[in-house]
């Protein structure tokens, strides 16, 4: 068996410097690109452009190789091609900002993970890694999908994949690194989701692969650590730019109790957008809608498939973003 694309797959780890949190902030404003309905209030505005030069000097970001090593072989199809008995679930990977753990569960994407795992008994695999993890992630997804255990991905496997992956800050950028590094591969994915989206050195965020169906880009523009304000396919004909929304924080402040006073204070409107649940309601609204049916779910389990006051704001006032 030849393996296709490079040999094999090594872990690569990503340095990175502290993600910035801070309190949330009541009177938040949504805007984004072809609607005046999001809610209540809502504008489309310029963005500033953000000083990379001052958040290199503040970051100190740097993306590094390591010499730990997990080998999966990828095969091309030969005559021989294998029949699958199984089905790889449906992959919902998420990445969380800095130095923040998978598991800590004070972070909005930690906490968005565990109310969709538990929804559902089987036929979902949810998984959040720090966003220095890329490559573990990767490799899972491999695994994964290697539905016969046979430790290669037919052409049948690879098309079979059904992967949704969402990132905070950092974690945004490495959701788009790994969508291009399984695009490398022709692996499709079905939706990436950026929210306030910070590129590492090295990495591009702003574009999107041409094997991602669907994507979407939430961000805020103030202060000195703000995300990537517009995403835009590679391919526009294969990839679908569900919508770059823009949040505008107000004057009122709602509590993020659990954050650190300097995260409160240095990086405050970063992390209110971390933190926002109107934010992460959305998020996990576009998820659940390219989950399987809600029949699979657990009984009392978190926000149903496309339910909630935001997954209806959603069907009702947005023209780029679809029901389910």
């Amino acid at each position: 068996m030849s393996p296709t694309g490079r040999n094999p797959f090594f872990l690569r780890a990503s340095s990175v410097m502290g993600e910035a949190a801070s309190a949330l902030r009541e009177g938040v404003i949504c805007e984004f690109e072809g609607s005046e309905n999001f809610s209540a209030g809502c504008i489309m505005g310029r963005v500033r452009v953000f000083n990379w030069a001052i958040l290199l000097l503040c970051s100190g970001l740097v993306a590094a190789p390591t010499q730990n090593a997990t080998v999966f072989f990828l095969a091309s199809d030969g005559p021989n091609e294998k029949v699958i008995s199984a089905k790889a679930p449906v992959m919902v990977v998420g990445f969380v900002g800095g130095f923040v753990r998978h598991d800590n569960a004070v972070h909005s994407p930690v906490q968005m993970a565990s109310r969709i795992r538990d929804g559902y008994a089987s036929g979902v695999h949810v998984e959040v890694f720090e966003n220095r993890r890329r490559e573990q992630a990767y490799q899972e997804i491999l695994k994964m999908l290697d539905a016969d255990h046979d430790g290669r991905l037919s052409e049948e496997e690879k098309q079979g994949a059904q992967i949704i992956i969402y990132g905070m800050s950092w974690g945004g950028s490495e959701t788009v690194a790994l969508a291009r590094e399984l695009g490398e591969q022709k692996i499709p994915v079905l939706l990436t989701i950026q929210v306030d989206s910070v590129a590492k050195v090295g990495q591009n965020d702003a574009v999107i692969p041409a094997n991602v169906v669907e994507a979407a880009n939430f961000y805020q523009a103030d202060g000195l650590l703000h995300g990537q304000t517009e995403i835009r396919a590679g391919d526009a004909a294969s990839t679908r730019i569900l919508g770059n929304f823009r949040f505008a924080y107000g004057a009122k402040t709602l509590k993020c109790e659990n954050y650190p006073w300097y995260d409160r204070m240095f990086m405050k409107y970063h992390t209110e957008i971390e933190c926002d649940p109107a934010v992460w309601k959305q998020v996990e609204s576009l998820i659940r809608a390219k989950l399987p049916p809600a029949g699979t779910q657990r009984v009392g389990s978190g926000m149903p498939r496309d339910s909630g006051p935001h997954a209806a704001e959603l069907t009702r006032n947005s023209k780029q973003i679809p029901a389910g």
